[in-house]
């Protein structure tokens, strides 16, 4: 669950969450989620290193959270170290004799483009490709599904101003659909399928900030928001 929300709130283009605000030593970064589709997480940056164009290493503890309508939510500790190379995240874990393993989740950061969407953006009516991916979630001795994704082509409106955690930005809305395929999630050793889920999506990406500050979607009528609420 933790690899998976850190999942939907990563993403990579030529720089993307390598050069985002927090990603520095005592960086400090906190999302709220609410609805449908409740996501979170209060995360503390540390041991950052910077090893090429959107290459980068560093450590990352905090606590993640996730909740869906009419399954019980679920919160876990995190303490991973983290390395993002050509739009990929790989995760280790201490273990128990010191050393690091290997986290079984790894995806692809342009997943949900919330960091960035490949080029610059530069007009309303500009659009991107729909794309497809998966995500291999981290159920330590759990045999669980990966969850794979659709997105559909994406369309940028009038740009528009927003408050956010980092005062008042000029953000670009990027409108567009998307589906996540049914699956299966382990709750405290408790199998439970996951319906399919659809939903329409507007991300309010800030170019000030080379983030996304707000993501807004509707799953069936019901209204689900994560925002960036803390950024240090």
């Amino acid at each position: 669950m933790a690899v998976l929300l850190l999942g939907l709130h990563g993403g990579a283009g030529a720089a993307g969450l390598c050069d985002a605000p927090f990603m520095h030593d005592q960086g400090k970064v906190r999302l709220d989620g609410s609805g449908a589709l409740r996501l979170g997480a209060d995360l503390s940056i540390s041991e950052v290193k910077k090893t090429g164009q959107g290459e980068c290493q560093a450590r990352v503890q905090g606590t993640a959270t996730f909740g869906l309508a009419g399954l019980p939510p679920g919160k876990s500790d995190l303490d991973y170290w983290m390395t993002l190379r050509d739009g990929q995240a790989s995760f280790e874990r201490q273990t128990q004799q010191g050393g690091r393993e290997p986290v079984q989740g790894k995806f692809d950061l342009r997943m949900l483009g919330l960091f960035s969407y490949g080029e610059p953006i530069t007009r309303a009516g500009q659009t991107f490709p729909a794309r497809k991916f998966q995500i291999n979630v981290d159920h330590k001795g759990v045999d669980a599904k990966p969850v794979v994704v659709h997105t559909g082509a994406k369309t940028v409106g009038e740009k528009a101003s927003i408050q956010t955690a980092a005062g008042t930005q000029s953000c670009w809305p990027i409108n567009y659909s998307r589906v996540i395929e049914s699956t299966q999630a382990s709750f405290s050793g408790l199998v439970l399928p996951i319906p399919e889920i659809r939903s329409t999506v507007t991300d309010w990406f800030c170019p000030e900030l080379n983030m996304v500050m707000r993501q807004e979607s509707q799953q069936q009528g019901v209204s689900s928001t994560v925002e960036v609420s803390e950024l240090k």
